[in-house]
């Protein structure tokens, strides 16, 4: 029977799963079961039988056996399959990989997991700590070269993140809650009869509204440009879609006034990836943030189906660093 080894990338809301064989992909899956189930349960039985389940329906489909197990996200998290400690930054790749644990969940497999860290940033000021759990994964998946003096990588996601890398190690981060944000506004407030919902790879935007969503946001605040979408919805007639885009104008004005502050001349390289319709969102409010031409010049856009094989990346050269040779599953 084949061996393979098994990736998990372990989010808020989705769980992906990826079968590697000899170094190569054999199968991909998810399940939308994720860290935020467990919150709002108390406990994490719907994430540990998604799991399960999974894993045996992919080894029955491949007749495969899975004999290594590397997961990485809020998997690791206190409302995930198995909590680790994050460790501080500054911390780079190699410490990722010597920190990770291992563990065995016989209510899921006699196979050990291997669980990745997240990364800490702590300060004085509790307002400028923060948290990274799975992104960390991507963000060495995406480095083309650790050699880079200094780079800012922003995830869009169910949480939206500033990330700075210098020297290849990461050294800081700061989240916001636009993504689940989002899906809030757009289901469980007035507003949802005035926005279209947007998919996961996106929609097709408006550009004035969405900069017409930042400005009013700027000007006003975000609670107050939110409900400017309904007002302009049925005072000026603009479609669903217009509406949307003024919404995700609007939270995008609310990352930028917490992501500004990472944005100096010195930076090397800008990276968007993620969830394609808040990146579309950002790089039309570009113009609007006053962003040094030369990082401007110097962007970077991953799409979002490449973004969701960041984590694979990562995972696979934390797997080579602890060992592990690519032919190897």
């Amino acid at each position: 029977m084949r061996k393979c080894l098994l990736l998990l990338d372990g989010g808020t809301t989705n769980t992906r799963f990826t079968l590697v064989e000899n170094g190569r992909i054999l199968a991909q899956s998810q399940c939308r079961v994720g860290a935020a189930d467990a919150a709002h349960e108390g406990k994490n039985s719907l994430l540990r039988e998604a799991v399960r389940r999974e894993m045996n329906a992919l080894q029955s489909r491949w007749n495969c056996s899975i004999v290594e197990i590397y997961a990485a996200g809020m998997i690791t998290s206190d409302t995930g399959l198995c909590e680790v400690k994050h460790i501080a930054a500054p911390a780079n790749l190699p410490q990722l990989a010597a920190n990770a644990q291992v563990r065995v969940l016989p209510e899921i497999s006699n196979v050990p997991f291997c669980f990745v860290p997240g990364i800490r940033f702590e300060s004085d000021d509790p307002n400028d700590a923060d948290m990274l759990r799975g992104e960390e994964v991507e963000v060495f998946g995406a480095m083309d070269s650790e050699d880079e003096e200094k780079q800012l990588f922003v995830h869009f996601g169910s949480h939206n993140k500033i990330i700075c890398v210098e020297n290849g190690s990461i050294t800081r981060a700061a989240t916001t809650l636009s993504g689940e944000l989002l899906w809030a506004v757009c289901n469980h407030t007035i507003l949802k009869s005035s926005v279209t919902l947007p998919g996961s790879n996106g929609c097709e935007m408006d550009a004035p509204n969405v900069q017409q969503g930042f400005r009013a946001a700027e000007q006003y605040g975000l609670s107050r440009a939110l409900f400017c979408a309904r007002v302009r919805q049925k005072t000026d007639g603009i479609t669903r879609r217009q509406a949307l885009s003024h919404v995700l104008g609007a939270l995008t004005c609310a990352d930028w006034q917490t992501f500004r502050r990472f944005f100096a001349p010195e930076c090397g390289e800008l990276v968007l990836y993620g969830r394609k319709v808040f990146a579309d969102a950002f790089l039309i409010c570009l113009p609007l943030m006053g962003i040094p031409s030369r990082l401007r010049q110097n962007l970077r856009v991953i799409s979002y189906e490449e973004s969701c094989g960041l984590s694979v990346t990562g995972l696979l050269k934390i797997r080579r660093l602890r060992g592990a040779s690519a032919s190897n599953c």
